[in-house]
């Protein structure tokens, strides 16, 4: 199925599903240092690079991906703790997404402050995990091919708000880290269990296998493991490799394609935005909840 052409602000974008306007992505994994914020805004980019309008909504306090795609955009009025403490006061929601500096790429920024809030959307929940998506998820449907929601490297609210507003759900591993994949083990029940109880919509997408460098015998087994614990349709035929241009990228707060095009790391993602464009091209999507080992 081939998707259909929209016109936005001026340019021509690829819609990525016939009749269907936009796709939001939660990227989730209980453990740190497995590239959530690193595939956010590098997916990002690359979907901006083929024509795609992206939206990357900050959830995380930590804000990475804001100071990547937003560092030139100093003077931001609006940010995600507005949604998230319901106080937008009737401000349209497109005052709060910013252009990047990246063809197609828009940021809804965060900023630390939001950290405070978690106690407060912990006492008024489960209305309180549906206020990002009330706010937002009806604008963007309508105006972004695809919404990438960066989540914190925990299981807590905010990554409930980010799967409750979700569509999908994208769950990064680190191939040398055993640590990772019991983080992604957590991931992936969490994910169900939204699914079940709050949000019937969240699908799981596919399993990202990060950091990969087959010169070492723990990435290579623990890639292996991988792939007999999951379905061939639950995990991207894509993988990202080991690569010292993401570090070198993010210390010159640029992405990957903007640092180094030509890095083993850009080629990858590349591939990777082609791989998700095929996907839901052909809606080639998980047909049940992932089957997995047990923890």
């Amino acid at each position: 199925m081939m998707g259909s052409c929209l016109r936005l602000d001026g340019r021509r974008y690829q819609r990525p599903i016939e009749d269907h306007m936009g796709v939001v992505i939660a990227i989730v994994n209980n453990k740190g240092g497995v590239g959530k914020t690193t595939a956010a805004c590098n997916l990002a980019h690359a979907m901006g690079l083929r024509g795609r309008r992206v939206l990357v909504v900050d959830l995380d306090p930590q804000c990475n991906a804001t100071s990547l795609l937003l560092s030139k955009h100093p003077d931001r009025q609006h940010n995600l703790s507005e949604l998230l403490a319901d106080e937008t006061r009737g401000t349209p929601i497109s005052r709060f997404i910013y252009p990047s500096s990246y063809a197609g790429v828009f940021c809804l920024p965060n900023i630390p402050e939001t950290a405070s809030l978690e106690p407060e959307l912990i006492f008024s929940s489960p209305t309180s995990l549906l206020r990002v998506r009330h706010h937002l998820r009806d604008y963007v449907l309508r105006h972004f091919d695809f919404v990438i929601i960066d989540t914190p490297p925990n299981l807590g609210t905010f990554v409930l708000c980010g799967l409750n507003t979700a569509d999908f759900a994208l769950v990064p591993v680190k191939a040398g880290s055993a640590f990772s994949v019991a983080g992604l083990l957590k991931a992936v029940r969490l994910i169900n269990e939204v699914q079940i109880q709050d949000n019937k919509d969240l699908k799981f997408l596919r399993l990202l296998i990060n950091c990969v460098d087959k010169r070492t015998l723990i990435s290579r087994a623990l890639t292996e493991q991988l792939f007999r614990t999951f379905r061939e349709d639950q995990v991207f035929r894509t993988s990202i490799p080991a690569n010292t241009a993401f570090e070198q990228a993010e210390a010159a707060g640029v992405t990957i394609f903007r640092y180094n095009p030509r890095a083993p790391g850009a080629r990858a993602f590349r591939e990777l935005a082609q791989e998700l464009l095929d996907i839901f091209a052909g809606e080639t999507l998980p047909a049940e909840r992932p089957h997995h080992a047990q923890s």
